[in-house]
């Protein structure tokens, strides 16, 4: 980074974007002429086009601009080049490129804005990020509470493995889309890190596909979102609705600080409190924080701390693969079902909440 900021740093870098675009085009009149195109020169392609975006947006370093406008501008200019040869070449009678061809260019220019959002800033947001004293205060009282965290299950912890694994795979193609529109919707990085409290009182990463505006607590530090939050981007409000901003969190479930089922995370920095007023609040974290949570199925997002322990102890208590997967279920309804219902007063019907749970679990229901 260093020698971009070195006098001259803006005429060289825009010397090499001036060459990239030469050799861009001549590239691209090469392969016309020749017709024939194999997967080297798609790489290549790409890879130009990376190069060219990265070039733009440190050509734009010391213009007064926001930076978000750099990575745009930066973003868009491979393909502005790509189109206006397309154009000249279309005046000249020649073949010209295949359309498709313009998805290539888009790839690489977004690979290339990606790459220079890393440099400049890292491509997650860690808001807020809890103190040394903080992070050591919430394990100390856990330790004193709780003790020893209760051992993980072999038969949940490989059913998380499992399916972590194939939901990773399956759910890329729905990572690539939403962080390409809330990249060109407000340029920068692409996932937030809440610093949350895990099995033990260990403070961790958890990740999540950034659905605010760049910095949106710098000013109030770590809170709740509102129902109707202003910091939310547009793409990020469909994001939140469908919990597909929760995505990111599969990493966590693969590295063992998570599970698909259990007590939802908290921020280290309020748990703090939290124990403080209510200390058997760690008995929450005698286990894996999960996806999904009894006290989100059976009650609501804005539940208080100590609604939020009673339904944890139950899931604590009656915990069983059996009793895990049906949670996801129900998650999954409240999900993509009842949530998008106008008439939905934010509670599951009683006879899906009891179907399929056990006479264990309703005894729980009745404490």
């Amino acid at each position: 980074m260093g020698i971009w900021h070195l006098a001259g740093g803006r005429t060289i870098s825009i010397l090499i974007a001036v060459l990239l675009v030469i050799l861009g085009w001549l590239f691209l009149t090469q392969i016309n002429l020749g017709g024939h195109l194999s997967p080297w020169h798609l790489l290549l392609l790409t890879v130009l086009a990376a190069a060219l975006s990265m070039a733009f947006e440190r050509s734009l370093v010391s213009l007064s601009l926001s930076i978000a406008w750099h990575y745009r501008l930066s973003f868009f200019a491979p393909i502005a080049i790509f189109l206006a040869t397309w154009f000249v070449l279309w005046l000249t009678s020649a073949e010209g490129f295949p359309i498709w061809w313009l998805l290539i260019i888009t790839l690489g220019s977004f690979l290339g804005s990606i790459l220079a959002t890393q440099f400049n800033e890292g491509l997650w947001e860690n808001n807020s990020p809890p103190s040394e004293e903080v992070t050591l205060d919430v394990y100390r009282m856990h330790q004193q509470l709780i003790g020893q965290p209760d051992r993980i299950p072999v038969l949940k912890r490989a059913f998380d493995l499992l399916l972590a694994s194939v939901g990773l795979l399956l759910s890329l193609p729905i990572w690539l889309a939403g962080i390409f529109i809330i990249w060109i919707e407000d340029p920068g990085p692409l996932l937030f890190v809440k610093n949350s409290v895990g099995r033990g009182g260990e403070n961790f990463h958890q990740f999540k596909l950034r659905t605010m505006v760049r910095g949106a607590e710098d000013a109030t530090g770590p809170v709740l979102a509102s129902e109707k939050d202003e910091r939310v981007l547009g793409m990020g409000y469909l994001l939140r609705k469908t919990a597909l901003d929760e995505l990111p969190q599969l990493l966590n479930i693969l590295r063992g600080e998570m599970s698909f089922v259990g007590p939802r995370p908290q921020r280290t920095v309020l748990v703090q409190g939290y124990l403080r007023q209510l200390p058997a609040y760690a008995q929450r974290h005698r286990v894996l924080p999960g996806l999904a949570g009894l006290a989100q199925v059976a009650g609501d997002y804005y539940l208080t701390p100590l609604q939020k322990l009673r339904f944890d102890r139950l899931y604590i208590q009656y915990t069983s693969l059996g009793f895990d997967l049906k949670l996801i279920f129900l998650a999954f309804m409240i999900t993509f079902w009842y949530r998008w219902q106008k008439d939905w007063d934010g509670r599951l019907p009683r006879r899906l909440m009891r179907a399929g749970f056990g006479e264990p679990t309703l005894r729980a229901k009745k404490t």
